[in-house]
């Protein structure tokens, strides 16, 4: 196997976390590019989640306990709904990927296979760093950094005498409210993966499109493109319901931190405290990291579906297919009707668009001539 289509850096640094956070069940054979069974992953991942399983609300309730500022019965119920929410998310995310650990090890290796076969298709061919930075910077800034912040400035540990203790107790608790977005994390790397190949398979196929090679190729990358949509499609299905419940929880603490920010300002404003600055750095920080989560989550699945529209473009224009409705009109460019319309006589004569047995034949050829 060449070596085009390797894991990057920092795209390993990624799937450690997601190893070391529970997601991943099994280890990535470095040397090989792909995901291996490893049972030493499999029981360490089921220890983990027996450890979380006990020892979370312990951790989550030592800090909470003696949180002092701003002081409202709303602010700890809310606190014990975030908790919940991170609890059930964090378990489930683990038990799914533990039962579906064979069927995510075979999509991703999928994935990774499409991904080479994809870069090996021109010598030229490569993937864009920018959405693997964006990813590491993620986990850098946003699920790290942010929630560091918010134990440096966690008012009550620095008050108390057993500081040190109680805000590394504290840490603890953040991380695992960082833990809970593993899941978005994982998402995204697929996402961004499939993002990559699609780029690839449009630039591709937009070349065979306006020039003369042969008509096996142009549906070879169409039926690729189709396989990295099943491929994304089914592991989200694995992670739909952790995804769902994130998707509820993040608006759930967006607006739980304004209302966390207000009502220590207001109580900073009643008792004339001079740290009123400081004691507002906690909560709007986990508000941008949760208002990151949301943007990354939006913009990935938005980018995901443009990048798969476009070849919708470049197979109409081959196939001769000039129906104009609502959906054409939404992916196709003007100029590129204006294409389509000028080669309709050319299409109609030489009809060379293969059949559904020649696509088949096409497809089996290809994938065990690869493998």
């Amino acid at each position: 196997m060449a070596s085009k289509g390797m894991l990057t850096a920092m795209e390993k640094c990624c799937v450690w976390v997601l190893m070391v956070c529970g997601l991943l069940p099994f280890r990535l054979n470095a040397s090989e590019n792909r995901f291996v069974l490893s049972t030493a992953h499999y029981w360490g991942n089921m220890a983990g989640t027996v450890v979380y399983a006990f020892t979370a609300p312990w951790l989550f309730w030592v800090p909470v306990s003696r949180v002092v500022h701003p002081s409202t019965p709303l602010n700890y119920y809310m606190m014990v709904i975030q908790f919940l929410f991170m609890y059930i998310v964090v378990i489930m995310s683990r038990v799914k990927a533990v039962a579906n650990r064979e069927k995510l090890r075979q999509l991703l290796n999928a994935l990774l296979a499409l991904r080479e076969q994809t870069l090996q298709g021109s010598p030229d061919a490569s993937f864009a760093p920018t959405l693997v930075r964006k990813l590491f910077v993620k986990l850098i800034v946003f699920d790290l950094g942010m929630l560091l912040l918010c134990a440096s400035f966690f008012r009550t540990f620095l008050d108390l005498k057993l500081s040190l203790f109680y805000s590394f107790m504290g840490f603890l608790n953040l991380l695992q409210v960082s833990s809970m977005n593993v899941a978005i994390n994982f998402l995204l790397f697929v996402l961004y993966n499939a993002i990559n190949i699609y780029t690839l398979i449009n630039a591709r196929c937009k070349d065979l499109v306006y020039g003369s090679k042969a008509t096996k190729e142009t549906v070879r990358l169409y039926l690729m493109h189709t396989e990295t949509t099943l491929i994304v499609q089914s592991i989200v299905e694995v992670v739909s319901m952790p995804i769902l419940l994130l998707s509820i929880f993040y608006f759930f603490i967006i607006v739980f931190s304004i209302f966390y920010t207000y009502t220590s300002v207001v109580q900073d404003l009643q008792t004339g405290s001079l740290n009123a600055l400081r004691n507002v750095i906690n909560p709007i920080s986990f508000f941008i990291s949760e208002v990151a989560q949301v943007y990354f989550l939006v913009s990935a699945s938005a980018m995901f579906t443009g990048y798969a529209q476009k070849i919708i473009s470049c197979v109409s224009l081959y196939t001769g297919r000039i129906s104009d409705g609502p959906a054409d009109q939404a992916v196709l460019s003007s100029d590129e009707r204006k294409r389509k319309k000028k080669n309709k006589q050319t299409n109609k004569q030489t009809n060379n668009f293969p059949t559904l047995n020649n696509v088949c034949s096409i497809y089996f050829t290809d994938r065990i001539a690869y493998y």
